[in-house]
């Protein structure tokens, strides 16, 4: 696994396989692991928000999340490619795919104003995956749910910063959760709230622009990822 630095925050660039040989090692360790998914939107928040920087920085595992975080990594020299990312998305699903092999429990965290509620994801999932052993909660019930049912895994679903310094923060007081990562929208995907962009999109790591057409009203923070983080890697490299 390698680890780089982009504006000052960590990513960490790892085959799948090795992805998920680290799941497999968290949850049998006795200690508790923060993972997070970097995009640029992350980079650009982090840049004014130290707290959220130092979260990234102190996290046991940051995957790259983010057609834009390879494109810095590759401009700054190194070899990584798209196959290279491990999205929130394919981050979930690993860890459904191995708590139903060995009977973890899944506790999510979503948000009660989100595109998917909470009912909605939990009949969703149900549907998929039938033999899972998962509650779904809302953030006011969370670290009382955790303690009283005890999971291995905690997805949250917040969006960032949020769900990274909630983790941070609440963590120690789940102790039976071995690995707890934030994944902001991925969870409206696993629920088909939203359409995953067709493998045209993904092939061209132009995601963003499926995201775009299906919701017009991220468009500001589209931007952010497709123009403001680009300029600020330029910037840092080429003009300081």
């Amino acid at each position: 696994m390698q680890e780089f630095k982009i504006l000052g925050v960590k990513v960490n660039c790892l085959p799948e396989h090795v992805a998920k040989e680290l799941l497999f090692d968290f949850l049998h360790s006795a200690e508790q692991h923060h993972i997070a998914t970097v995009n640029p939107e992350f980079i650009i928040e982090a840049q004014t928000n130290q707290k959220f920087k130092n979260i990234l920085n102190e996290t046991s595992l940051s995957t790259i999340d983010g057609t834009g975080i390879v494109w810095a990594l590759q401009l700054d020299g190194h070899k990584v490619s798209l196959s290279n990312r491990i999205t929130g998305v394919r981050l979930t699903q690993m860890l459904i795919q191995i708590a139903e092999i060995k009977e973890y429990k899944i506790l999510f965290c979503v948000r009660p104003d989100g595109l998917t509620s909470p009912e909605k994801f939990f009949i969703n999932l149900k549907e998929k995956h039938p033999k899972l052993e998962f509650q779904v909660t809302e953030e006011k019930e969370a670290i009382f749910r955790a303690q009283t049912w005890q999971p291995d895994i905690l997805i949250v679903g917040l969006g960032a910063p949020r769900q990274e310094e909630w983790i941070d923060e609440n963590l120690s007081s789940m102790p039976s959760v071995k690995i707890a990562i934030g994944v902001g929208g991925a969870l409206d995907f696993l629920a088909g709230t939203i359409k995953r962009a067709p493998k045209i999109f993904s092939s061209f790591g132009i995601e963003w622009l499926w995201r775009l057409i299906k919701q017009p009203n991220r468009a500001k923070r589209i931007f952010k990822a497709v123009a403001l983080f680009p300029f600020l890697v330029i910037k840092n490299k080429f003009i300081q």
